[in-house]
């Protein structure tokens, strides 16, 4: 039996007055049992409710008037009360298959569960969605929901994710669609495979479903020097694979512009950055409904520091030199950055994007960076008197090599600060560590 066990409640609650306790466990409300805590919140919504508690060997049912929608105020040790729902698929494109052996155990973890999808933004392949779930997606407006697609065509998807049991997910999405459900979509590109015509099917399978499909991203394929060798080969893309993809997503983007009055697919910054292409203005990204996914954060940067870098010190109180780490595929515009804040007295700033030998050359992107690399990268520098690094490189606090930040700053005998990549956030970061003063708030 599934139960949500209370890690705390919230003093003055609902809950409390109730006498609830932390390390009750929730078994069910008004006779539904609780998989996670979706099902309690949609559940303890109504205004009279009977919640069945366990204590130690014990049951009880609490009764509990309240007004609609009014919380409880208790909060749960986990989200998920019956365990994160594992993909069962073997996607050829699948990171994890392309890490070494010997790092924590929760790298490993290949969550597929639609309600990590709802909750936190985690695009879910739908493959082990039952009719059930469904229907309790549509029943609780789990929406919206972010969903890997990678091809329509059935057999090539089935290929794609070495799944032949993978439903149809064309009716998947129809069937959610119907039931009101907003769906963000993804496609990882593999060169040769689901790319250019199968592509162009693709997005419009996808796009005779708007307004539900509210977004589809176009991301390249990531691989590692690790990649195992019973996986199919498959190529990263190239400069003019990129640009063949940014054509085509232009046309659709003018199309679907005169048809629907939104641009509705996007490609990733890494395409954009692997082309050689400028990025596509604020206005285009329109709310940037897949930043989370690499679409727009360089726009954003780029806009930020032109924006805030007017509000930017003139001097600082005192020489200050710091090195700024990043990755290869993101140095170029880092570089921009570089300049803005070289011209600020007693400012010197350089840029060190580090190449990545821990999962090969070919991994360009700051989020999959080690420390070590880091580490052996600086120690053959001069790295001046701090070093920054892109808070996207660490994991809860350590970086992929579960080597801490502070492990780091050791080894390097400077202070190393991790900021969000915003040049905002690294003026302040700076300014605020070595005179204690801060910028004025955007």
């Amino acid at each position: 039996m599934y139960s949500g066990r209370v890690a705390s409640v919230e003093p003055g609650s609902i809950a409390e007055e109730a006498g609830i306790l932390p390390g009750d466990l929730i078994i069910s409300i008004n006779g539904h049992k609780l998989a996670d805590i979706i099902d309690y919140r949609f559940y303890s919504t109504e205004e009279e409710i009977d919640v069945l508690v366990r204590r130690g060997d014990e049951e009880a049912v609490i009764s509990i008037e309240k007004d609609y929608d009014d919380p409880l105020g208790i909060e749960f040790e986990d989200e998920l009360f019956d365990g994160v729902r594992e993909c069962g698929n073997r996607c050829i494109f699948c990171f994890v298959h392309q890490l070494p052996r010997g790092m924590r155990r929760s790298l490993y973890l290949r969550d597929d569960d639609y309600r990590l999808s709802f909750l936190h933004g985690n695009f879910v392949t739908l493959t082990n969605v039952t009719e059930d779930d469904l229907k309790r997606i549509i029943e609780q407006r789990l929406s919206p929901l972010y969903v890997s697609v990678h091809t329509t065509e059935p057999e090539l998807r089935q290929q794609m994710i070495q799944s032949r049991n993978a439903p149809d997910i064309m009716q998947q999405l129809q069937t959610l669609a119907e039931g009101g459900i907003i769906l963000h979509t993804q496609i990882v590109i593999c060169p040769g495979t689901n790319d250019r015509d199968h592509l162009a099917r693709t997005v419009k399978d996808l796009a005779s479903l708007y307004p539900q499909v509210a977004s589809i991203g176009i991301v390249p394929v990531g691989l590692t020097k690790h990649r195992r060798a019973s996986l199919p080969h498959i190529e990263l893309i190239d400069t003019e694979g990129a640009r063949q993809i940014i054509r085509q997503v232009r046309a659709w983007q003018k199309e679907f512009r005169k048809q629907f009055g939104t641009r509705l697919v996007w490609a990733s910054d890494e395409l954009y950055l692997v082309a050689g292409i400028k990025v596509p203005s604020a206005a285009s990204y329109e709310g940037y409904p897949q930043i989370e996914n690499g679409i727009g954060l360089v726009r954003q940067f780029i806009d930020d520091l032109r924006r805030t870098a007017k509000r930017f010190p003139e001097r600082l109180p005192y020489p200050l030199r710091a090195t700024l780490v990043t990755s290869t595929l993101a140095a170029p515009v880092v570089e921009e950055l570089a300049d803005v804040l070289n011209r600020i007295e007693n400012l010197r700033v350089k840029v060190v994007p580090i190449i990545n030998e821990f999962f090969g050359e070919s991994v360009t992107v700051a989020g999959l960076i080690t420390g070590k690399d880091i580490k052996d990268r600086l120690m053959k520098a001069d790295v001046g008197d701090v070093v920054t690094i892109p808070s996207v490189m660490l994991r809860d606090g350590v970086f992929l090599d579960d080597m801490t930040v502070d492990e780091l700053s050791a080894a390097l005998n400077r202070p190393v600060i991790a900021v969000e990549p915003r040049p905002t956030a690294l003026v302040k970061s700076l300014i605020h560590i070595f005179s204690q003063s801060e910028l004025p708030e955007s």
